[in-house]
C-alpha cells in the first residue's frame, strides 16, 4: 500500500493558495488505540531531537539519576534541543563536574546558540555547550563515566552506551525490529520507526509511572527545555500537564499526562510555524487547549501573512478536524 499524506494546512496571499502542507497525524490513547490522519503505512521516520526522553530513559536502568543526585533541572536539560543561553550552559557545566568531565570531552559540534541574542554575546567564539544537543552528549558521557566506559569513542553505534540506547528505544517503543539507523546532526547515533511505534514510546516514558523523573523534569522545566521561541516549550506553556519534544524534520511529539494522549505530527517540508500551528490546533480541536489569539501568542503560532509594514494579506488554515481521525 502506498503512503498517503493528508493535507493539513494551507496559506493563502490575497485569497489565492500559495503553499500547501502535507504530512501525518497520530493520535494514541490509554487503550493503546491508535488513530490516524494521513496513510503513513507504519513507514520508518527517524526520530531526530524527539528521541532524546526515550534516550535518556537509559539513566533509570544504570539507576544514574541516584548515582550522580541529578535534579530535575539536570535531567531536563540532558532531554534538551535548548537554546545556549546561560540558564542552560550553568547546569550543563555543573554536570560535567559531577562527572570529572571537561567541556572538551563532549563531542558534539561547537555551533552558535540557537538564541540569536545569545549569538552576539560570543563574537563567533561558541562551545560545544553552546549546541543544542550538549546536553543529551553530557548525560551520554556521564553514564560513561558511572559504568567505567571509554569516553573517547561514546558515539560509536557499537560502544555499549549506545547499544543500551538502542534496545532501550526498542523496549519503550515495543518493537522487535531492527531500527533503520543513521547519524543525527550532532553526530549521535539515531534510529527510526514507524510513527505509531514512535507515539507509543512517548506513552510509555510519560503516560506511565516508568519514568516519573523524566516527566516531571518537562512538567516543571519547560524553558530548559527549549528556551526563547523555541515550539516545544511554547507548547507546554499552554497547558501544565503537556509534554512536548519537537525533532528536526518536521516532527513534533506531545504527550498529555492528563488524558493519558500521545499526539505525533510528521511534516513531510521541515517548516517550523506549519508544525507549530498544526499542533496546536490539533491540541485545540481535542481539547486539550482552550481556542487562543493566534496574533498575541507567538510567531510560531502566527496565522495571519503579512507585508514587511504588518498589513494582513493572507492566513494559514488547517484542513483536518478531530472526525478525520481513522483506526
Amino acid at each position: 500500500m502506498k503512503q498517503q499524506p493528508a493535507l493539513l494546512l494551507q496559506q493563502t496571499r490575497s485569497n489565492l493558495v500559495e503553499q500547501e502542507f502535507y504530512g501525518y497525524i497520530v493520535l494514541f490513547d490509554k487503550n493503546k488505540c491508535v488513530k490516524n490522519i494521513g496513510k503513513d503505512c507504519n513507514y520508518p521516520y527517524f526520530h531526530r531531537s524527539s528521541a532524546k526522553p526515550l534516550q535518556a530513559a537509559i539513566l533509570k536502568d544504570f539507576k544514574t539519576d541516584k548515582y550522580y543526585h541529578l535534579t530535575p533541572e539536570e535531567i531536563a536539560i540532558c532531554c534538551a534541543s535548548h537554546t545556549g543561553e546561560c540558564i542552560h550552559t550553568t547546569i550543563l557545566k555543573n554536570l560535567l563536574k559531577k562527572g570529572d568531565l571537561k567541556i572538551s570531552d563532549l563531542q558534539c559540534t561547537a555551533i552558535a546558540p540557537l538564541n540569536k541574542e545569545e549569538q552576539k554575546k560570543y563574537e563567533n567564539n561558541y562551545s560545544p555547550l553552546h549546541n543544542n544537543c550538549s546536553g543529551k552528549h553530557t548525560l551520554m558521557l556521564l553514564i560513561c563515566r558511572q559504568m567505567g566506559w571509554d569516553i573517547e569513542n561514546y558515539l560509536n553505534k557499537d560502544h555499549p552506551l549506545q547499544s543500551a540506547i538502542y534496545k532501550k528505544i526498542q523496549e519503550l517503543c515495543e518493537t522487535k525490529e531492527e531500527l533503520p539507523y543513521t547519524s543525527d546532526g550532532c553526530g549521535a547515533p539515531n534510529y527510526a520507526t514507524s510513527l505509531s511505534d514512535l507515539a507509543r514510546g512517548f506513552y510509555n516514558v510519560f503516560c506511565t509511572k516508568d519514568y516519573e523523573e523524566i516527566k516531571n523534569a518537562f512538567l516543571s522545566h519547560p524553558y530548559l527545555i527549549g528556551g526563547k521561541n523555541r515550539p516545544d516549550t511554547e507548547i507546554m506553556m499552554l497547558n501544565h500537564y503537556i509534554c512536548a519534544k519537537a525533532g528536526a524534520g518536521g516532527l513534533m511529539c506531545i504527550a498529555n499526562t492528563s488524558t493519558s494522549e500521545v499526539l505525533v505530527v510528521k511534516l513531510l517540508e521541515a517548516d517550523m510555524q506549519a508544525r507549530s500551528i498544526i499542533a496546536i490546533d490539533a491540541m485545540v480541536k481535542l481539547g486539550w487547549i482552550n481556542k487562543i489569539n493566534s496574533t498575541d501568542y507567538t510567531l510560531l503560532y502566527n496565522k495571519i501573512v503579512t507585508t514587511e509594514n504588518k498589513k494582513p494579506v493572507g492566513e494559514y488554515k488547517t484542513l483536518f478536524e478531530i472526525n478525520d481521525f481513522v483506526d
